[in-house]
């Protein structure tokens, strides 16, 4: 097994039922890769509509649990494939996501795809992470901190299971899991490539998405999160990359004044 795809999913709806299709739809061969749902929170009517919708390479877990970083750990620890993929359940992929994903990823390199943002209305545009692609993704093999945006998040990647190791999401945090554990394995990560702009991962915008939020919400979730950077840092400063350490701090201060 190459690759586990991990989507964990709350109140699954029609997006949900949409990714899962998009997943299906891989030009890589099925054999190659699994696809583990982690449903949590409420258990039914969501489990039955998932049963019928799952891949035939797909596996569904439960957990009561109603928290996106807890499925996407139980996820990681059911995973049998050499790579992880993590996949939001309201977004999609493009039909080669996969296939050109696994053709550029090696233990030391992480691989990395192209991101649109994805309306309800069927209309796409760029993002921060479609700018971080278009100014990298030339440049072929490069250190992981180059396109360091790319890494405050977990999806639009490949990742080899040794780098994410025996870490996982850290539940005590209400938010910015995401960004924190992308920085816990950065002592692991050495390079990253990126694919075609075929290759692409569509993140759906909300509008009650969770990253708009007010500023003594932002100040104390980014200044939490500034603070465990720094643990992690000094904890063992020969294995993380001080530049990317500052970019975090950095990012982190510039979320709380303009938000993010």
């Amino acid at each position: 097994m190459k690759v586990s795809v991990i989507i964990p999913t709350y109140h699954p709806q029609q997006h949900t039922l949409e990714c899962l299709a998009s997943v299906e739809q891989q030009t890589l061969d099925a054999s190659l890769y699994e696809v583990i749902v982690v449903l949590n929170g409420e258990r039914e009517p969501y489990e039955t509509m998932l049963q019928e919708a799952l891949p035939s390479n797909g596996r569904l877990f439960y957990s009561p649990v109603a928290s996106a970083c807890s499925s996407r750990n139980q996820g990681i620890n059911e995973a049998q494939g050499e790579y992880i993929c993590f996949i939001d359940d309201d977004d999609k992929i493009s039909p080669t996501y996969l296939e050109e994903l696994l053709k550029i990823a090696g233990k030391d390199t992480i691989a990395a795809s192209n991101c649109l943002s994805l309306y309800n209305d069927g209309t796409t545009c760029g993002n921060v992470y479609s700018h971080e692609y278009g100014t990298h993704a030339s440049q072929g093999t490069q250190p992981f901190y180059k396109p360091k945006k790319i890494f405050s998040i977990p999806w639009m990647k490949l990742i080899h299971r040794d780098v994410i190791g025996v870490r996982r999401f850290n539940e005590s945090f209400p938010s910015g899991q995401d960004a924190l554990l992308m920085f816990e394995v950065s002592d692991r990560m050495s390079k990253v490539r990126f694919t075609s702009p075929d290759a692409v991962y569509y993140w759906r915008q909300r509008d009650n998405s969770l990253h708009r939020i007010g500023y003594r919400k932002r100040f104390v979730k980014y200044s939490r999160l500034a603070w465990a950077y720094t643990r992690l840092f000094f904890r063992h400063p020969l294995r993380y990359n001080f530049y990317f350490y500052v970019t975090r701090l950095l990012a982190s201060c510039h979320a709380i004044m303009v938000g993010k």
